[in-house]
């Protein structure tokens, strides 16, 4: 095989210019918060986050301090939060990394005091208020208490104070806008009590272009960042390029009888004479099972059916429609070919999952091969080295 098994293409250039789409909706003392947490939704979270610091973002969030530890060991400076709740053992890696976490409760308010105290010297928090989540963050009408006990501490020093809409993206609004009144009045609390957070923050992929009013003095783009549709982009009148496109190629082709069964659990039999072609890429490699008989790919511009169950390691198709099959063909799992187009959206629909959580799911196996707007190869390795002020084009050497 000249190429991998299979490999997903990430076009650098592309997250600039989603990133100013994004800063083309915000007034101009608006900062971007470029959400890379789960590997940047399985793009990469390194490359990315150095591409959106460099492309105007001034904070990276991610989901625990690993994800930070990991942007730290490559250099970036720039500040973190950790967007969800952090455990006792991932406190002392928050300090030594001048990581900023989110906190919840007094109790964890006071660990983080402790351990501020411990290792002499103060550091930010993020308070985060539940306004309608139910996932994690302290109620409205305990913010104030939290927030003061913040300030009023001597190890600790108040970085942001924020919330999260969960159906932004509903065509409905009404359930988002309350929550952002719950917020609202928050603020008007700490405003009332002579306290100004630095940053205040709501708004993420969705609620930035659906509700500009939430976008306060900061937002958290993450699936926008990669071009994916959080849901609400056409009723928005907002056009994204998608970032990612995931390849594999064909491994083994054959012509199989009527009545052959295919696959595991003989989950398909070929229903006449027809071509299978065999391509190494599975679930191991993030491609659903629920993909198994539904999903399709593309082979030189044409829609072929995954047909059978999804293995571990590979999957099967039926390429009878496509000429002149060979052995080491591309097939496009993920993105365009010619005319033709697969979306994250069309398959997280049979996964009944979000969008992002089909370019999240990718595995390690799945090889990362970074682009420029031109199209040439770029080297992951340079990524590390590059300074925080250059453009996305100068951050990385094209091999």
């Amino acid at each position: 095989m000249k190429n991998p098994r299979t490999w997903a293409e990430i076009d650098l250039g592309k997250v600039q210019a989603n990133i100013e789409t994004i800063r083309c909706s915000l007034k101009p003392e608006t900062q971007i918060l470029a959400v890379v947490k789960a590997d940047a939704y399985g793009h990469g979270a390194v490359a990315i986050a150095r591409t959106a610091l460099a492309s105007g973002a001034s904070m990276l969030g991610v989901g625990d301090s690993t994800e930070a530890l990991e942007l730290r060991e490559a250099g970036i400076r720039a500040p973190i939060i950790i967007l969800g709740a952090i455990s006792d053992q991932e406190i002392d890696c928050v300090m030594r990394h001048n990581v900023t976490p989110s906190i919840h409760s007094l109790e964890r308010l006071a660990d983080l005091s402790h351990a501020a105290s411990r290792h002499d010297r103060r550091l930010h928090v993020n308070v985060m208020i539940d306004t309608g989540m139910g996932r994690v963050g302290v109620r409205p009408e305990s913010a104030l208490k939290l927030v003061k006990a913040v300030c009023d501490d001597p190890h600790l020093e108040l970085l942001g104070v924020s919330t999260h809409f969960s159906c932004a993206h509903f065509e409905d609004l009404g359930f988002a806008r309350q929550q952002l009144g719950r917020f609202r009045a928050v603020a008007a609390l700490l405003r009332d009590a002579g306290i100004r957070p630095p940053v205040l923050h709501a708004a993420n992929s969705a609620g930035l272009f659906a509700m500009p009013e939430s976008h306060f003095d900061m937002v958290r783009p993450g699936a926008a960042i990669y071009g994916i549709d959080p849901g609400n982009l056409s009723r928005c009148d907002v056009s994204l390029s998608p970032v990612l496109e995931w390849k594999t190629q064909v491994v083994y082709w054959k012509w199989v009888r009527e009545g052959t069964p295919i696959g595991y659990n003989m989950a398909y039999r070929a229903p006449r004479r027809i071509k299978i072609a065999t391509l190494p890429v599975g679930y191991d490699d993030g491609y659903n099972f629920s993909f198994s008989n539904t999903a399709e790919v593309l082979y030189k511009g044409r829609r072929c059916r995954v047909v059978g169950n999804v293995t571990m390691d590979y999957i099967m198709v039926d390429v009878g429609e496509v000429p002149d099959v060979r052995v080491g063909d591309e097939i496009t799992l993920l993105g365009t070919d010619g005319d033709a187009e697969i979306t994250a959206t069309e398959l997280a629909r049979l996964m009944g999952a979000p969008p992002y959580a089909v370019t999240s799911l990718l595995g390690q196996r799945v090889k990362r091969i970074y682009m420029d707007s031109s199209g040439s190869e770029l080297q992951i390795g340079a990524v590390r080295r590059a300074r925080l002020n250059a453009r996305p084009y100068d951050i990385l050497a094209i091999r």
